[in-house]
């Protein structure tokens, strides 16, 4: 995938998580063989702090298809 398509991604992933801006994901192309297909997995990871000053980490992991679609988003906390 090209990197202009993964920058409209990303920006679309910073849309619906306006706390993520500014954080680069990590971005890894996985072949799946059995679907003949390749998969990209986006992960953002950020902390966040709590009313008290402790800090939580928060990651972000978005799957992506060869076209572009995001298949599914999960998060922690």
């Amino acid at each position: 995938m090209d990197a202009k398509k993964i920058r409209e991604i990303i920006q679309r992933i910073y849309q619906r998580y306006p706390s993520l801006k500014g954080v680069s994901p990590q971005v890894r192309e996985v072949f799946i063989p059995e679907l003949g297909q390749k998969r990209i997995t986006l992960t953002f990871r950020t902390t966040s702090l709590t009313e008290n000053r402790k800090r939580i980490p928060k990651w972000i992991r978005a799957t992506v298809n060869e076209q572009g679609k995001i298949l599914k988003i999960s998060s922690s906390k």
